[in-house]
């Protein structure tokens, strides 16, 4: 594979950063051992001491010194032709050096050019390597493509290049999770638009259509009376349907209060139990207090818990899992003894956790296929036969209007839960609480 322009250019830097400092004292080398040779390594000097003491020598001889004078004339004479001997031959190797040396510096110069390529190669690929890839996360963040799996980290890695690798990594996944809201955002946008316009054009007819069954109700024929209540009732429903559409993307008006959300809980728990509806509720001792509105809280619990009713009905609900007939709002199968808590259709539970206060709904009915778990929040999606598809996106704008999130997911032990959770208000965050049952 052909190097990249990066690693050409490394290899290239740092190759020459190695070399040239190498060869410039290679070569200062040599012309310092060159003058250091020529300096010492000349026989002249050697020949001109022997050729004085050889003069010397012939004139002690000439003069008859002693015996002793004449051993000593004899040894220096021995040592003086020894020494003028091996200045020659020193001499001669000197030149052969001299003539050596640069061949000998190219040879050394070849090695350390080649020692030092194959470092900055390792070394080129080493840096080169790492930055390639991070220019390719980049451009795949900027394409908004995904980037790819997790690599085992390798032993001698640099630390900066895996810091670097983290923060693309995070960088992507807020990205994503950034472009999947905007995406939410735009969508809730034109939804909340057109809902707008259907309730509109929906709510100019009610009126008329209202009176005009009202008057058919009081007829005296049994069959148009019964007619007239028909549509009454759906009449009713497509008040109810224009209420919920004009409502989707609108702001929750007024200023925010501070919620009890046990009292909220009870209040709607008291006035759901009139018509027979058995919740199991679990609320702290003391208050849990949350900066919002009162109405947009209770419709998000409301929501949640007539989910929760109608999944008891549905194949693979209460009923059938337990074999008995849960009571319902209707009075269908209603039994004697109600169900104990455990068995209760639907189970809130309420607990503060550090600065947020958790809403729980639990379901008795067949839960939520997996590949649904995300669509259920979409305006435009419903299992339900005569459902709107406003239910559930609407509890979800409430929610986030307060600050908080809402998620569902499947019970192990069957049904679903959905999982409400708002921020405390700052007086009572630090709040310490006990739990009870009702």
């Amino acid at each position: 594979m052909r190097p990249s322009r990066l690693r050409r250019r490394l290899f290239r830097a740092l190759f020459l950063a190695a070399l040239i400092p190498a060869g410039i004292t290679l070569i200062l080398g040599v012309l310092v051992l060159r003058e250091i040779i020529a300096t010492t390594g000349s026989a002249g000097p050697w020949m001109a001491v022997a050729d004085s003491g050889r003069i010397l020598l012939e004139l002690v001889q000439q003069r008859d010194p002693d015996p002793e004078l004449a051993e000593a004339a004899a040894r220096h004479r021995e040592v003086l032709s020894e020494s003028v001997r091996l200045s020659q031959v020193y001499a001669l190797l000197g030149e052969r050096i001299v003539l050596l040396i640069p061949a000998t510096a190219l040879l050394l110069l070849g090695l350390v050019a080649a020692v030092a390529a194959l470092t900055t190669r390792r070394l080129a690929s080493g840096l080169a390597a790492p930055a390639e890839e991070l220019a390719d996360w980049i451009q795949r963040l900027g394409a908004g493509e995904p980037l790819p799996p997790p690599a085992p980290r390798r032993g001698g890695a640099v630390e900066e290049f895996q810091t670097l690798r983290s923060g693309l990594r995070e960088a992507a996944h807020k990205m994503e999770e950034a472009r999947r809201r905007e995406v939410e955002q735009a969508r809730a946008r034109s939804w909340a638009e057109m809902a707008r316009r259907v309730a509109h054009e929906i709510k100019n007819p009610l009126t008329p259509m209202r009176m005009a069954a009202e008057r058919i109700r009081r007829s005296q024929d049994p069959s148009s009376a019964e007619t007239g209540e028909v549509l009454l009732e759906e009449i009713g429903r497509l008040d109810r349907l224009a209420r919920s559409f004009s409502q989707f993307g609108r702001p929750v008006e007024g200023p925010a209060a501070e919620v009890d959300l046990v009292e909220l809980l009870e209040g709607l728990q008291r006035r759901l139990q009139v018509d027979g509806t058995p919740i199991h509720l679990d609320t702290p001792d003391d208050p849990v207090v949350v900066d919002g509105h009162l109405d947009a809280l209770e419709r998000v619990v409301r929501n949640l818990v007539s989910n929760a009713l109608e999944a008891q009905a549905l194949p693979g609900g209460g009923r059938d899992r337990h074999g008995t007939s849960l009571r319902t709002g209707n009075g269908e199968g209603r039994d004697d003894v109600p169900p104990p808590p455990d068995r209760a259709p639907v189970r809130i539970r309420l607990r503060p956790d550090g600065d947020w206060a958790v809403i729980t709904v639990d379901d008795d009915g067949p839960g939520i296929a997996p590949e649904l778990l995300d669509r259920i929040w979409e305006p435009d999606f419903t299992t339900r036969r005569r459902g709107t598809g406003l239910g559930l996106p609407l509890v979800r704008q409430a929610v986030r209007t307060h600050g908080g999130e809402v998620t569902a997911e499947n019970r192990p032990e069957g049904g679903a839960r959905f999982q409400v959770r708002l921020p405390l208000a700052p007086a009572d965050r630090d709040h310490e609480v006990h739990g009870k049952t009702s």
